[in-house]
């Protein structure tokens, strides 16, 4: 009778568990959207336990290990902007976002946060994540490989950045590079190799914007 009670109380505590957390993959960031609904993802973190420095969940079993480092500034393109938030998100290196839903909210689960040191200086520890599909293409088009990233200054508003791209992927056209160069966008990675790690630079500088209220 203890094993049946045991077994119930088992299977039950598995089955509430399952019901508040469920994956679902896609290869769509467009339905990555859909699924998130209205939550904004970039404020579910706890700023206190931030720090420069932070790596992304699985990184270990990553055959394309990723580093990226750079410097934020402020809009003057000189000063070091201390304690900015970088938000990434991306998808694993099969070019699918894992969506988790829970009882609480729905989220990807390849995300990170770091905020700026004194000098302006963060890094990120990832990988190179898989092409994923366009939308509203069949049979499907791959879209180059990317990561998506936003930021927020203290005090101001939260903005996304251009995605992150990689300089020898070959799914970026030349007239992808083309836009890009005339509307000043640098958002594509140019990458070297220490050991069995890819290294990148980005730096960023603020766009000028107003208090936030």
């Amino acid at each position: 009778m203890k094993n049946l009670i045991t077994y119930v109380l088992v299977i039950g505590i598995s089955s509430i568990i399952s019901a508040q957390n469920t994956e679902q993959k896609t290869k769509y960031c467009d339905e990555v959207s859909h699924l998130i609904k209205n939550q904004n993802p970039f404020y579910d973190f706890e700023e206190a336990s931030l720090s420069s420095e932070e790596t992304m969940v699985d990184y270990n079993s990553q055959s394309q290990k990723l580093k990226i480092s750079g410097t934020v500034f402020l809009p003057d393109g000189m000063t070091p902007a201390k304690d900015v938030i970088i938000f990434i998100q991306q998808a694993d290196q099969n070019g699918e976002y894992t969506v988790i839903t829970n009882s609480e909210k729905v989220y990807v689960k390849n995300r990170l946060w770091v905020k700026t040191d004194e000098n302006g200086k963060y890094t990120i520890n990832t990988y190179i994540p898989g092409s994923t599909n366009k939308p509203l293409t069949y049979p499907h088009e791959l879209q180059p490989m990317h990561i998506h990233a936003m930021i927020k200054e203290p005090g101001k508003q939260e903005y996304a950045l251009y995605r992150m791209m990689f300089e020898n992927d070959p799914l970026i056209t030349k007239l992808c590079r083309k836009r890009l160069k005339r509307k000043n966008i640098d958002s594509i990675l140019e990458l070297k190799t220490e050991g069995d790690i890819q290294i990148a630079t980005k730096n960023i500088v603020l766009e000028a914007q107003s208090e936030s209220l």
